[in-house]
């Protein structure tokens, strides 16, 4: 990996969300996280092993029934701010203390702008991740980043802290250097707003035309 596609650095990043942890919550918007849990919901049905990296303190597997999820996140302050009812494991998602072929689902939302080596990360996953296996990856979209450093400017989302975001085109190249197959990649949340159908005739207007604030990606193993 070149210096120029180097992430933050791992212990700014700790830092950054053991600070945070207490108030991350309060800042959230429910109308992404509502889009978060329907797209996990459609993309990891029938999944029963799963793994959530960065879970943080609002967790996405709930979305999951009868799911048996294990959440990672590298903070621990933000796990116990969760106060999650399901296993929980303070780790780096680039280096995962898990067997091979163990989960047949993983999910991730909002993490990977925020790992040091993300090419590490897919290789992990890739690793635990078994055969016909699924991982749903969603962050932000790098295409548009001067557009997501403004609204951040403005208060109009949640503060990154350490990031470098990601491109599309740079996305589905990790994807396929760890050797996952892609099933879907698409943007969408292109107007995350306070009443949820003008984000959903937002997203109906944008996504033909490939415009959309976040991206997601599924894989197969």
């Amino acid at each position: 990996m070149t210096q120029e596609n180097k992430g933050p650095a791992i212990d700014e990043v700790a830092a950054h969300y053991e600070q945070l942890a207490a108030t991350y919550n309060d800042g959230a918007n429910p109308h992404c996280n509502r889009a978060y849990a329907a797209l996990i919901q459609a993309k990891l049905r029938g999944c029963h092993r799963v793994l959530e990296l960065g879970a943080g303190s609002f967790s996405q597997s709930a979305a999951l029934v009868g799911a048996s999820a294990v959440l990672c996140d590298l903070s621990a302050a933000m796990l116990r701010q969760a106060q999650y009812n399901l296993p929980c494991l303070q780790a780096d998602a680039q280096c995962l203390p898990f067997p091979n072929a163990v989960f047949d689902g993983i999910l991730s939302v909002n993490l990977l702008e925020h790992v040091p080596d993300p090419a590490c990360l897919f290789a992990e996953a890739a690793r635990v991740l078994a055969p016909g296996g699924r991982a749903v990856f969603i962050t932000p979209n790098g295409d548009q980043r001067r557009l997501l450093e403004m609204l951040e400017a403005l208060r109009l989302k949640l503060p990154e802290g350490p990031h470098r975001f990601l491109g599309r085109a740079e996305l589905r190249q990790l994807a396929d250097e760890a050797g996952l197959q892609c099933c879907k990649h698409d943007v969408f949340l292109a107007f995350p707003a306070i009443h949820e159908r003008i984000t959903r005739l937002a997203d109906h207007l944008c996504r033909p035309m490939g415009f959309g604030l976040f991206q997601y990606i599924v894989l197969e193993r």
